[in-house]
């Protein structure tokens, strides 16, 4: 994943290193020509030179003496008409010591020397321009490399502590939970986008809570109310199935009645827990081992086994020894229990395991996986039983986090496993 800071440098880099690239023809130009500038200008001190000291006094017999001893300055004939006079040119010259051909900055100038026409050719070497580009191009790569240098630690430092209250922010908000109602306080900062956001999270974090608590409490109220006339109803029912009255019609309508609200004061009772276990209303804890509450259990739920043919093992490597709520630890073997049988196939298998800290329940049913994203969630159904609520998974999860415990699902052999490490 690529951070914030890391983006930062690689466009600065990037644009950086264009910025550079871009501006070197440039560089090389203006240092060129102030080179050349700088040469020219030592030419035309060296002819103001000459004519100051040195022509006046010179005589013709002095010229092949004069050329001589200066290889830079020289006394031509006047042969060469086409030359052109008082004016900085550039030539290449053949420079037997190097040897190779060079460029210099040339000035000819008429001269008369007792009264003959002479040239006067004042020339300078120039560095060459592969020379010159060569020495560019390394500045320029150490240039480049100093300032990305520079660049990675002042972003680094400058970005640490620029957005330091962003990441102070970010992480109060990873551990931020909505259910444990603890809202985040977010450090003061001066930086006003930063102050925007943190108080922009302080109303949308108050506005989740506030609806998150107005929901449990209508969830939970609702079910509370609704215990009586479920109640009533159901008693109701059963005093008409007991009527030696009714007609076959009659008797099938209202078995399909007790049957739904069966369902309805399963799904009532599950919700009601479910509230129970989020307000942390099964504060008792106790020391227990897990197998005993496993033989405890299995034997409740061997007549429904049965009816559908099913063989339950069990394995025991080892004991489970766990210090929480017992009862809450029992529902959610009991709703494993039951979701292994309800969805399970005739002449099917359950496969109990325990073994050092973790629990598995394995049972055969549908022939492919279930979507292990989904599985736990609230009323969601994976099978047409007309008995399931939609709730037991969900609960056996809201039992382990609370606890702390990792409850997971996969499809292995033909098999589907729920395994919980303590």
């Amino acid at each position: 994943m690529n951070r914030l800071l890391n983006k930062t440098l690689l466009y600065y880099s990037f644009f950086a290193t264009v910025i550079l690239l871009l501006s070197a023809p440039f560089i090389y130009w203006t240092m060129e020509k102030l080179y050349r500038d700088d040469v020219d200008e030592a030419i035309l001190l060296r002819r103001d030179e000459f004519e100051t000291n040195n022509r006046k006094s010179l005589h013709i017999s002095d010229i092949p003496v004069w050329n001589q001893f200066n290889r830079d300055t020289r006394i031509l004939p006047d042969t060469v008409k086409s030359t052109p006079k008082d004016s900085i040119t550039q030539q290449v010259f053949y420079d037997a010591l190097v040897p190779e051909w060079e460029p210099y900055r040339v000035l000819y100038k008429d001269i008369v020397i007792e009264g003959k026409p002479f040239v006067l050719m004042i020339r300078l070497n120039l560095v060459e321009s592969d020379d010159l580009i060569r020495t560019i191009v390394w500045i320029y790569i150490g240039i480049l490399f100093a300032l990305l240098l520079v660049i990675f630690f002042i972003t680094g430092f400058v970005s640490n502590r620029l957005w330091k209250p962003f990441y102070d922010t970010l992480h109060k908000i990873e551990q931020f939970n909505i259910e444990l109602h603890n809202q985040p306080e977010f450090s003061a900062t001066k930086v006003t986008e930063f102050s925007q956001l943190n108080n922009r999270l302080t109303k949308l974090i108050q506005h989740s809570l506030q609806s998150y608590d107005t929901q449990k409490a209508f969830t939970q109220n609702a079910s509370h109310e609704l215990q009586t006339p479920l109640a009533i109803f159901q008693s109701k029912l059963d005093l008409l199935l007991q009527d030696n009255s009714l007609r076959k019609d009659q008797v099938v309508v209202l078995h399909s009645l007790y049957e739904s609200v069966s369902r309805l004061t399963r799904i009532n009772k599950n919700l009601l827990l479910l509230a129970k276990i989020e307000n942390k209303q099964f504060a008792e804890v106790s020391s227990f081992t897990l197998n005993d509450i496993v033989k405890e259990i299995t034997p409740y739920f061997t007549e429904q086994a049965e009816s559908k043919k099913l063989s339950i093992t069990m394995e025991s490597d080892s004991m489970v020894s766990l210090n929480t709520n017992k009862v809450l630890t029992e529902i959610m073997i009991n709703n494993l229990f039951l979701n292994a049988i309800r969805h399970n196939i005739e002449n099917g298998k359950i496969n109990i395991k325990l073994e050092a800290n973790c629990f598995s329940i394995a049972n055969t049913g549908a022939g492919k996986a279930l979507d292990g994203r989904t599985v736990f969630d609230r009323f969601k159904k994976n099978s047409t039983d007309a008995r399931s609520s939609g709730l037991g998974l969900a609960i056996a999860k809201e039992i382990c986090e609370r606890n702390n415990w990792d409850i997971r699902y996969r499809f292995e052999a033909a098999l589907h496993i729920f395994t919980i490490a303590f």
